[in-house]
């Protein structure tokens, strides 16, 4: 029950931190800027944001920027792929790729921003443990009820059967004899009325 306890502990840990996942892909046309906003709910909430060009013309970097709600956090680069992690202020905050630098590539991004929105506290984790662990606790007590009570009617089901089956066994040699008598019997009255 403790190896039970322990792995549920940890799937409710796993589940307690819930994860909003944006992930798409976008062309970016020669000479052209793509911006994109996506929501953050909360204060000081964790953003991981992943970019990378899939495919070009030519060159592969593009120039990535990322603007938080009231300036909170900002990146510029010229890359090919990146990855930044940061807390974000709440309110929108715009993801742009700028590609006006080029007049003849074309540029596939392929973009991932995951926001870690609810953190549950720990109290709030041990409380949903305990709790998962009490509802097992009363699963596996109902379950091992319900097995007892299927045995129980399983044994009465047997009993019934080989009752049935010794009482058919009697009666069929009961009714096998009375046959054999009754044609020996028959046999007997025959051969005397022909003599």
């Amino acid at each position: 029950i403790s190896k039970m306890r322990l792995l549920l502990f940890t799937l409710t840990l796993l589940s307690s931190v819930a994860c909003t996942l944006h992930r798409f892909k976008s062309i970016v046309e020669a000479g052209q800027f793509e911006c994109f906003t996506v929501d953050i709910k909360q204060e000081g909430v964790s953003v991981t944001a992943s970019y990378g060009v899939i495919s070009a013309d030519s060159s592969h970097d593009i120039h990535f920027d990322i603007r938080g709600a009231q300036s909170s956090y900002q990146v510029k680069e010229r890359k090919q792929s990146g990855t930044h992690t940061f807390n974000a202020s709440q309110g929108e905050m715009s993801i742009c790729l700028d590609n006006t630098y080029s007049f003849h590539n074309k540029k596939l991004v392929a973009i991932s921003v995951e926001i870690d929105d609810d953190i549950v506290p720990l109290s709030q984790i041990v409380e949903k443990t305990a709790q998962s662990a009490n509802r097992i606790q009363r699963m596996l007590k109902f379950a091992r009820n319900e097995i007892y009570d299927r045995t129980l009617v399983e044994a009465k089901h047997k009993s019934v059967i080989e009752s049935n089956f010794e009482s058919i066994n009697f009666w069929g040699i009961v009714n096998s004899c009375a046959m054999v008598l009754s044609a020996l019997l028959q046999v007997f009255i025959i051969r005397r009325l022909l003599k």
